[in-house]
């Protein structure tokens, strides 16, 4: 009985569209925040620029943006995470869609707590008593900002989570979940096959 061809068979497993969906959109956000940290990184250089050519009595009031770059650091390098597990999930490790269950709730849970951040009204009376002339810095930020920043930003930054979001929810529907499930057999580790035990022949009969 030759068990090549069957078990080559086995080994292979058709991605359902909602994985493929949920890796395109995964990947969809992976891209949009990498354009989110490129259109922050710009922003934030105009307004180092802007700060240093203005000048304050004191270098603490940089720290702000030495912050935002850091943060925009920190989303540049989930982006890329999310770029890799689009591909990684589309092999059928069901550790791969953990990680990027965990990896994503937690980027959710930031978001959304970076948005309320930037809701709330910012206290003029801390940025009075540094000494920094701060309209002249956003003047002169807006003068050195590269014209695609705000545009770039503001446009993945609306489809960034959205779509994190989808490619969740789209891993956790029932045929995701089967997909995930069934056993991964390596076309590189030996069969085993006990008495009595068949195997799919490649034509679908018996």
């Amino acid at each position: 009985m030759s068990t090549g061809i069957a078990a080559t068979d086995v080994t292979r497993r058709r991605v359902p569209p909602v994985v493929i969906g949920s890796s395109l959109m995964l990947a969809l956000s992976g891209l949009a925040r990498l354009a989110q940290a490129a259109a922050e990184a710009a922003v934030q250089g105009a307004y180092l620029r802007a700060h240093e050519r203005v000048g304050t009595p004191s270098g603490f009031a940089a720290l702000p943006m030495v912050f935002l770059m850091a943060v925009g650091l920190v989303v540049a390098l989930s982006a890329l995470a999310f770029l890799a597990l689009a591909l990684a999930n589309l092999g059928g490790w069901n550790w791969t869609r953990i990680v990027t269950w965990i990896l994503g709730a937690v980027t959710l849970v930031f978001a959304g707590f970076w948005l309320v951040l930037n809701l709330l009204p910012s206290d003029d009376g801390v940025s009075a008593l540094d000494g920094t002339d701060w309209d002249s810095v956003h003047a002169l930020a807006g003068r050195l900002m590269p014209g695609w920043a705000e545009p770039v930003g503001a446009v993945s930054g609306y489809v960034a989570s959205p779509a994190l979001l989808v490619a969740l929810v789209l891993l956790a529907l029932p045929p995701t979940n089967a997909f995930y499930r069934r056993q991964r057999i390596s076309p590189y580790e030996p069969l085993i096959l006990y008495p009595g035990a068949t195997l799919p022949h490649p034509s679908g009969r018996p």
